[in-house]
């Protein structure tokens, strides 16, 4: 794989509760999709998997260099499947990405009860 961009994230998961807090369903929906609300609602520590899939967004927003290219939060959904999390891009994302060159994704996250931390990989085959 050739390697096209990297991006990393690290952000407070303290952060993210004051932000879901203060802005509710409309910071819900301008972020997540209805997927990952579910899936992180399921959790029992929700506000983490909130952090990690905004990390994950973040890394990916500079993975793929996609400011000032009309990418939505919402376009870059985290998914989980049986061999684990993985990217998928939709919309302007996937446009975006794929004007790139870029036909892969790769994830990797970390955290902990205060952190939430992402690193993505974006490459050609």
């Amino acid at each position: 794989m050739e390697i096209v961009g990297i991006g990393t994230e690290i952000i407070e998961c303290v952060r993210i509760a004051k932000m879901i807090e203060r802005h509710g369903e409309m910071f819900l929906e301008r972020v997540y999709t209805p997927d990952e609300v579910e899936y992180c609602c399921e959790r029992a520590s929700a506000i983490q998997h909130y952090a990690a899939r905004w990390a994950a967004k973040e890394a990916t927003m500079k993975a793929i260099a996609a400011r000032g290219h009309g990418v939505r939060w919402n376009e870059i959904e985290i998914q989980v499947d049986s061999v684990g999390q993985r990217l998928h891009l939709r919309g302007n994302a996937a446009r975006w990405s794929e004007s790139l060159g870029i036909d892969e994704l790769r994830l990797s996250l970390g955290g902990c009860r205060t952190h939430a931390t992402a690193f993505v990989i974006a490459g050609r085959k």
